[in-house]
């Protein structure tokens, strides 16, 4: 993936930044509410790249990336399980402009709020260029 984003936004490695989500207190995975600890922490970057792992007997990801000028922001977002008081640190990707057809489709207010997605652990990744 580091060559990916390089290659892509035409920058040395160590330009770049990667996060993900962690579940440093994780006992057993469960679908649950999670409640949010503090205020989000945005990842400051230029140009963001987002990765998912597809369904592929070898690693394959689908990557996506914006350019400069995009309403996309990057969080880093601290919760608790409600069930299982689970900590986790989730990277998130919001949508600050959610008017575009393919976010309308999953909103109630016609794009006039943000729409995040937050990453699974062990699923997608994010990465940023410092610069």
């Amino acid at each position: 993936m580091v060559d990916f984003v390089c290659g892509a936004f035409k920058v040395a490695p160590q330009d770049t930044k990667f996060i993900t989500t962690t579940n440093p207190t994780m006992s057993t995975s469960s679908l649950q509410n999670h409640k949010v600890l503090e205020s989000p922490k945005e990842i400051k970057s230029s140009r963001k790249v987002a990765c998912h792992p597809m369904l592929y007997p070898y690693a394959v990801f689908f990557c996506q990336y914006d350019e400069e000028l995009s309403e996309t922001r990057v969080f880093k977002v601290s919760m608790v399980g409600e069930d299982t008081k689970d900590n986790i640190n989730a990277a998130a990707v919001c949508h600050m402009d959610s008017a575009s057809a393919a976010l309308l489709n999953l909103m109630d207010k016609q794009g006039k709020s943000p729409m995040c997605h937050f990453c699974s652990a062990g699923g997608s990744d994010l990465g940023s260029v410092n610069r």
